[in-house]
């Protein structure tokens, strides 16, 4: 399934019943990129902020989709600025994508 925002565009896919395939990402994973992505920009940019070698500076998350909530679980790759940790890792958790994610979701149909 090709998918479209704006200008850009990619591949998304399932499987689930005998239906899909793994052309793509499926749409959880989606998800997961999206806040990966702009959590790994904050971080970039706290580090240029500090007058830091980005070096290795990347975000991993991990959807979980439990009953009752649906946690994101992140790690922070930071090298070779590990004493800035701290500071790196408060602005991730005020990315926009983050916070989008953080307020009440309404779902309406156009």
């Amino acid at each position: 399934m090709r998918y479209r925002a704006g200008a850009n565009g990619g591949i998304a896919d399932t499987f689930k019943d005998g239906t899909g395939g793994s052309a793509g990402l499926r749409p959880h994973e989606l998800l997961e990129a999206a806040l990966a992505t702009c959590m790994t920009i904050s971080a970039r940019m706290a580090a240029a902020d500090l007058g830091l070698d980005h070096g290795e500076v990347s975000v991993r998350v991990h959807l979980e989709r439990e009953e009752s909530a649906t946690r994101f679980r992140y790690e922070l790759a930071l090298d070779p600025v590990e004493p800035h940790r701290p500071t790196v890792m408060e602005r991730i958790e005020r990315s926009p994508v983050r916070a989008t994610l953080s307020k009440q979701l309404i779902f309406e149909p156009v």
